[in-house]
């Protein structure tokens, strides 16, 4: 089957048995337009029911994650408060734009979350908030040597979107999550420490490196991984419930 389709903000295509979406530089395109992201989403549950495949692979082109493409969106949708005003929620300029920004933002995540075969993270390049929380909705993740994990959501005064509270109080429990969504900034070589991070592989290649240790894991029988994994989600159930605490706060 062919997988190859190209759009404005990703790519498709497999390679063997992995199905592959590589998001390009307007991230922000896919994560505030439904019908860009729905047919991101299709693509997913596709290769979800295809025999021949037997594990999905997201990766990045590298920068398109980072904090200069973040704080360009920020500043579009974005009133920024003095810097004194520590007290002042952020006011939205475009607030629609930021609420189909969470909205299809957690569509992803779960997306991702229930995939019923083996998903796989490819962060190639820094990541800030809320990219690195869905990038958690996944069952492994791989990282570039020299990525860093950007906390970027703080400078706005915003909270810490993608889910990443509830799958961070998953990995860490509930200290260490809060101590780590309050850093600025942490190399994915303490990440992979914590268990956030499978391994790190050299930027050359990444590609390649990646679906080699993807490869690792495909050697068990097809019935015993999809077992493992559904057992294993057990606790995504509260997902949902988590969504809709976050839509409360926020008046979604």
């Amino acid at each position: 089957m062919d997988y190859h389709f190209e759009r404005e903000s990703f790519t498709t295509y497999s390679k063997g048995v992995v199905a592959i979406i590589r998001i390009k530089s307007k991230v922000f395109d896919l994560v505030t337009d439904l019908e860009e992201s729905e047919l991101m989403l299709d693509f997913i549950k596709k290769t979800e029911y295809d025999p021949q495949i037997m594990a999905l692979l997201i990766i990045n082109e590298p920068g398109c994650y980072g904090e200069d493409v973040y704080e360009q969106f920020m500043h579009k949708i974005l009133e920024l408060q003095p810097p004194e005003d520590n007290n002042a929620n952020p006011n939205f300029i475009q607030k629609n734009t930021r609420f189909r920004e969470i909205n299809i933002l957690n569509k992803i995540v779960k997306g991702t979350a229930e995939y019923q075969k083996l998903s796989f993270i490819g962060i190639d390049g820094d990541i800030v908030t809320p990219f690195f929380g869905a990038a958690l909705s996944a069952d492994f993740r791989f990282a570039s040597k020299g990525s860093k994990i950007i906390m970027a959501h703080k400078k706005y005064g915003l909270h810490p979107s993608g889910a990443l509270p509830f799958f961070l109080g998953r990995y860490l429990g509930h200290s260490k999550a809060i101590e780590f969504q309050l850093s600025d900034i942490i190399k994915v070589k303490k990440a992979m420490e914590l268990g956030l991070i499978n391994e790190i592989f050299e930027t050359d290649e990444f590609e390649k490196l990646c679906l080699i240790g993807i490869n690792n894991y495909l050697h068990c029988k097809t019935c015993t991984m999809r077992r493992t994994k559904q057992l294993t989600s057990f606790v995504n159930r509260d997902l949902n419930d988590y969504f809709q605490f976050e839509a409360s706060l926020l008046n979604l």
